[in-house]
């Protein structure tokens, strides 16, 4: 007898009563359970009561924006569910805000639905990865590898952490595939075109300034001197590196 598929439940919270019917929809199509909440506050009552799988964010939300149940999400509950933005203003600065606050996804309108579905899928596939999914050999296979080493920096894949010294680096989820992907190319250096496309399943719009967004949040969080940086180096006209640096003090140990 067959096992039966696991159907994903996914939040639509858009404060747009047609809009949010359409999308779901449309979600419903694919096979996909659905919840339709109109504001931030009930968003948050639901992510934290019923746990979808993914949640579809408007930023222009009453009550609680987009941006503030993303904050809420990550720094206060320390949930990292995958989380797509939408947004009827194509402002580049909300985007990048969206992505720092650690959104998977960055969506304007007016939608196109079908691509909607597509990056929810593909969020989804990256939540099953950083989320200790046994069953991934991918990230089974991660899970054998030593852990990564630069200075005082010890990047461990059993647990989805980067330590400085003895102490966990907080991180945003993009942050953290960002520094993990630089960890085990150390010594090599690659443009932001690279680097979105090493931290994205399928094809993105993001503007490669993203990166640089990303790359100050963690040399806040990492370097010793940010004005002259220890790990991340920036290659003139290439882009960024993280460097072998030799290891000085007594590495962490679980």
């Amino acid at each position: 007898m067959s096992e039966a598929k696991v159907v994903s439940r996914i939040l639509i919270a858009e404060k747009d009563r047609a809009t949010r019917v359409k999308i779901q929809q449309v979600f419903q199509s694919y096979g996909y359970d659905t919840w339709l909440v109109g504001n931030g506050k009930d968003a948050l009552k639901i992510i934290n009561s019923l746990n979808p799988d993914a949640v579809i964010l408007d930023m222009d939300l009453p009550e609680l924006s987009g941006l503030d149940v993303c904050r809420e999400l990550r720094q206060t509950f320390n949930n990292w569910l995958p989380i797509v933005l939408i947004s009827a203003q194509s402002d580049e600065i909300e985007a990048v805000l969206g992505m720092e606050l650690g959104a998977d996804d960055y969506m304007v309108k007016p939608l196109r639905f079908k691509e909607l579905v597509v990056r929810v899928k593909a969020v989804l596939r990256r939540g099953q990865l950083c989320c200790l999914n046994e069953t991934n050999d991918e990230f089974a296979a991660a899970l054998e590898q030593e852990r990564y080493r630069s200075g005082e920096l010890v990047l461990d894949p059993i647990d989805l952490t980067l330590y400085k010294g003895e102490t966990p680096v907080e991180l945003t989820r993009k942050e953290f595939e960002l520094i993990f992907f630089l960890m085990k190319n150390k010594g090599k250096a690659f443009t932001r075109q690279h680097l979105i496309t090493a931290l994205s399943v399928n094809d993105q719009t993001y503007d490669e300034r993203i990166i640089d967004v990303f790359v100050s949040r963690i040399r806040r969080q990492i370097e010793p001197n940010r004005r002259n940086p220890l790990y991340i180096k920036t290659v003139r006209n290439v882009g960024y590196m993280l460097k072998d640096v030799p290891t000085r003090h007594k590495s962490y140990q679980k």
